[in-house]
């Protein structure tokens, strides 16, 4: 007669998907809630255009995208330090396009988002992470 082996109580399917649940729901809401303070720039091309090399300067950070096609969007993730300040975008055009717009801090979760329209019309909004609120 051949008895059934009995396993550990570690191996048992009752004990293992539950346990492999919580922890992994621990991991996943331990490294959203870290994520939570960067903050960040999107801009999204809705000029029906590609545009030329967009400059954007935010909390004494630079960065210089290449030509952004029609529809997409480019991101600048803020690094922690620095300082709080307005966002400023340059299009290398002739002559040179610039906006002034939202201020935005490096930390605490917030993302502005900005839209970019034909004949040089921008619209901001931000919004802050729900665990920093």
């Amino acid at each position: 007669m051949n008895s059934s082996p009995i396993r550990p109580w570690w191996l048992r399917k009752r004990i293992i998907l539950p346990l492999v649940l919580l922890v992994s729901s621990a991991v996943a809401g331990l490294v959203a809630f870290v994520n939570s303070d960067t903050s960040a720039i999107v801009i999204y091309n809705e000029t029906g255009n590609p545009l030329p090399p967009l400059l954007i300067r935010a909390c004494d950070q630079t960065r210089t995208f290449s030509a952004i096609a029609d529809t997409e969007s480019v991101r600048m993730t803020l690094k922690p330090d620095g300082s709080e300040s307005a966002i400023h975008l340059e299009l290398a055009t002739d002559p040179t396009w610039k906006w002034d717009g939202e201020i935005i801090r490096p930390h605490g979760g917030h993302r502005v988002i900005i839209r970019l329209f034909p004949e040089g019309q921008v619209e901001a909004f931000d919004q802050i992470s729900w665990w920093r609120r």
